[in-house]
């Protein structure tokens, strides 16, 4: 797990793409975030530097606030704790004076399982989050708490 560099951009958005669909960001969002938020782009890459995953978290407004945008693990290697471990090194990078970590998830999605064994709670919903028919639960980690 580290930084995504600009080579792997590409790589990122086929990914993308695969996971969310018609929901998927734009490639051009992938290089505004590397400019953005650097250390908030995150990827999963094998030995032969293959991308299997990549997180994107960004820093919010609100003060305290570090918002995951995105979690994106390929089909084929689901399972295989990449998820988990994407995550893990985000809440071990956490910048200073982040308070708490936000996401929203379908409830439909087996990942909310994975976000609830890592310390995030269920702290709302909106049943038309994306548009109608497109629920969110909106989970949180608060890091004052953290084990």
């Amino acid at each position: 797990m580290r930084p995504a560099t600009r080579d792997e951009l590409a790589q990122i958005y086929r990914l993308e793409c695969v996971v969310f669909g018609e929901h998927c960001y734009p490639d051009f969002f992938f290089r505004q975030s590397l400019d953005c938020w650097p250390a908030g782009l995150l990827v999963a890459l094998d030995a032969e530097q293959r991308l299997l995953g990549y997180l994107l978290a960004v820093t919010s407004e609100r003060q305290g606030q570090l918002w995951i945008l995105s979690v994106a693990v390929s089909p084929e290697m689901r399972g295989r704790g990449i998820g988990a471990a994407l995550v893990r090194a985000l809440l071990q990078a956490v910048p200073a004076g982040a308070t708490q970590i936000l996401l929203t998830v379908d409830p439909a999605n087996p990942a909310v399982h994975l976000y609830l064994r890592l310390g995030f709670v269920e702290t709302g919903f909106e049943a038309d989050y994306f548009g109608e028919g497109e629920p969110r639960l909106v989970m949180t980690h608060r890091l004052d708490c953290a084990a």
